[in-house]
């Protein structure tokens, strides 16, 4: 993964990602595109006859404010060992994130960024989420694969090969929850044509889903969960819930997420 982008704005968790993207660069050799991204048109004051009008003055502070930062972060990279570069985009950060990430193999983001599922569902490119004060800067840790046999698993899958190969060991896990639990030979073995050997576990449902996947990436000391994102609608998530949303809620371990 040698095209690498990380949407950026100050906050507390800029330096997570800052962090974990410069440590893929170096690991891989890659180039990391920072984006900082102001939507111009939520500075819109709305005109009580319709239409809207946008204050030149809030505008023309916004992009001081985006430049400065841009100056700021410079200068901080330049001394790093990786090839950067930091655009400002007048969009908002989903939409920011899809024009850059054409050309993307990864977006680096973090779990409690509320933006983070809309990225994943929005966006093409994978996305590799981390906790609030975990970056991730060990890549030869062990990988542990959340296994549902559905597409979003499979994109997931590919998308993590890198990932996997650069793992001590690579883990592949489905939960039981009915007879007709999907095998999960066939990904150990796409994976096997790669030159990667993963062990299959099985396991019965230990409380929720998510808590059982997060117990056993635990148990083997991985660095890294690999899952699809499955996008329910509001209502139906609220009903029931749902793996994909309590990962993104709870999870403590780096989450490589595709949809």
């Amino acid at each position: 993964m040698r095209s690498i982008l990380c949407p950026v704005e100050k906050s507390e968790t800029l330096n997570d990602r800052v962090e974990t993207a410069l440590a893929l660069a170096r690991k891989t050799g890659g180039h990391v595109t920072f984006v900082i991204a102001t939507p111009f048109a939520q500075m819109a004051a709305w005109e009580p006859f319709g239409g809207a009008a946008i204050s030149a003055a809030a505008i023309n502070e916004a992009r001081e404010a985006d430049e400065a930062f841009a100056r700021e972060l410079d200068a901080r990279l330049a001394p790093q060992d990786v090839a950067f570069d930091v655009a400002i985009d007048d969009n908002g950060r989903v939409e920011a994130a899809a024009a850059a990430a054409r050309f993307a193999d990864l977006i680096v983001a973090t779990l409690d960024d509320p933006s983070v599922e809309e990225l994943v569902l929005g966006v093409r490119s994978p996305v590799l989420a981390v906790p609030r004060g975990v970056p991730m800067l060990d890549f030869a840790a062990p990988v542990l694969i959340a296994w549902d046999g559905g597409h979003e698993s499979a994109n997931a899958l590919r998308a993590a090969l890198p990932f996997l190969a650069m793992a001590k060991s690579v883990h592949i896990l489905t939960v039981r929850e009915k007879d007709d639990t999907f095998p999960a030979v066939d990904a150990a073995c796409y994976l096997s044509r790669h030159g990667i050997h993963a062990e299959v576990h099985e396991q019965e449902r230990n409380g929720s889903i998510a808590f059982t996947i997060e117990e056993c990436a635990r148990s083997l000391g991985a660095g890294l969960v690999v899952m699809g994102l499955f996008g329910h609608s509001r209502l139906r998530e609220l009903l029931m819930g749902g793996v994909s949303r309590e990962m993104l809620d709870r999870s403590q371990i780096p989450l490589l997420l595709a949809h």
